[in-house]
């Protein structure tokens, strides 16, 4: 069995069928990994949606733009931020013209068993990125919890540890910087995070790498952060195979 990991997908189902094909992804054997942000931004998130929900075999971390899915799906109220500003319009939009609630139902079960962190033998898998210098063992105690459904997100009254994991950049900016200076919004500057001690390769997605529509890596971090940035429009989608690293793109 193949391990293929797909980044950050946003209602593109026509771009993750070409990129898959590209991968020569075979539906009944291989799994397919995901970092999150199934939904949003795309024009395809009812077809993006149905596939997923129908693979035998698919392991996911939910990402930001899932938990506002799902807050919307339990409150029947979309979040301000979300559907004006992220996106959340066009899949709210979709759910309510295809007015299926077995639908709705169905779809809230299979995200209410998506985790916010996966741990497995060799890799940890997270949407947004490590906000703080965490161990593996720590990691490992997070992931074996089970997560709130809904998940809050981070303008809801209430919080959870969780949410720092979906929506933090630290790890992957630290990477990035390679000895650089980074600054906060007030000028202040940054440290970086130190790289967590493990044999995992860390997976990521939530910041979109546009600018080079490439996977980036580091050895150091034992980081792959492969959002290529599809969501934005000007990137592309991108699938990885977890254990030879050869990755395919849509185009």
């Amino acid at each position: 069995m193949r391990r293929r990991i797909v980044g950050d997908i946003h209602a593109s189902y026509s771009a993750l069928r070409r990129a898959l094909d590209n991968a020569q992804f075979d539906e009944d054997n291989d799994t397919l990994y995901s970092v999150g942000d199934f939904c949003d931004r795309g024009t395809e998130p009812i077809e993006t949606l149905d596939y997923l929900m129908s693979l035998p075999s698919f392991k996911a971390v939910l990402g930001n733009h899932d938990s506002w899915l799902e807050s919307f799906l339990y409150t029947k109220v979309p979040d301000t931020i979300w559907y004006r500003y992220n996106g959340g319009n066009i899949t709210a939009e979709a759910i309510a013209a295809r007015n299926d609630e077995e639908w709705n139902n169905r779809l809230k079960t299979w995200l209410s068993n998506i985790p916010a962190i996966r741990v497995e033998e060799k890799d940890i898998i997270i949407h947004g990125g490590i906000p703080g210098n965490y161990s593996e063992e720590e990691l490992i105690a997070i992931a074996n919890e089970k997560r709130p459904i809904p998940m809050p997100i981070f303008t809801s009254d209430t919080y959870s540890i969780l949410e720092d994991f979906i929506w933090d950049r630290e790890y992957l900016e630290s990477a990035m910087a390679n000895g650089g200076a980074r600054y906060n919004r007030w000028g202040e500057r940054k440290k970086d995070l130190e790289p967590i001690k493990t044999n995992k390769t860390i997976w990521i997605g939530h910041t979109a790498l546009y600018l080079t529509s490439r996977p980036f890596y580091s050895e150091e971090y034992h980081l792959r952060a492969i959002d290529t940035g599809i969501g934005t429009g000007k990137g592309k989608l991108t699938v990885i195979d977890m254990d030879t690293f050869e990755y395919w793109q849509d185009k």
